[in-house]
């Protein structure tokens, strides 16, 4: 039990050393500007903080380039579609939807919902990300069309 105290220490300052390094990392990427969200976000928004990965990848890739985080592109039926990002280069438009999940993940790429899976039998079902994104692709090739995948 004496070495209790200082397993803590070093978790603490573990997690601060971690925390002090993302906040550093936020700071110096366009992550914020381009999405509205704060860092705060990133902290407590798991979603958030695996598309703020993402685009730190992106922001690194060479060349011109203009990355657009969190748009909302309308779709026919007065809804709206939310696009995690986009990045724009000389190669072309790549339209990403973000999924930081853990867990086993299960889902044949036409099924219109997969699973997530943890031990002890617990699962949680979200929206296939490939049809979620060809409903994005869709949105941003043709806004006025029917955007097949889904919301």
């Amino acid at each position: 039990m004496e070495g209790v105290p200082f397993l803590i220490a070093v978790y603490i300052f573990y997690k601060l050393f971690g925390l002090s390094v993302l906040y550093i990392r936020y700071k110096c990427s366009d992550y914020g500007a381009a999405s509205g969200n704060s860092f705060a976000s990133i902290m407590f928004n798991k979603g958030c903080k695996g598309e703020f990965l993402i685009f730190r990848i992106l922001e690194k890739l060479p060349g011109y380039k203009k990355i657009l985080a969190n748009l909302y592109i309308p779709k026919t039926d007065g809804s709206t579609t939310e696009i995690d990002l986009v990045l724009v280069n000389s190669t072309g438009i790549y339209v990403i939807e973000s999924k930081n999940l853990n867990g086993v993940i299960g889902g044949h790429e036409k099924e219109i919902m997969w699973t997530q899976s943890f031990g002890g039998g617990k699962k949680y079902k979200f929206y296939n990300p490939l049809l979620q994104n060809q409903g994005h692709i869709s949105a941003v090739i043709d806004p006025t069309a029917k955007a097949g995948g889904l919301p």
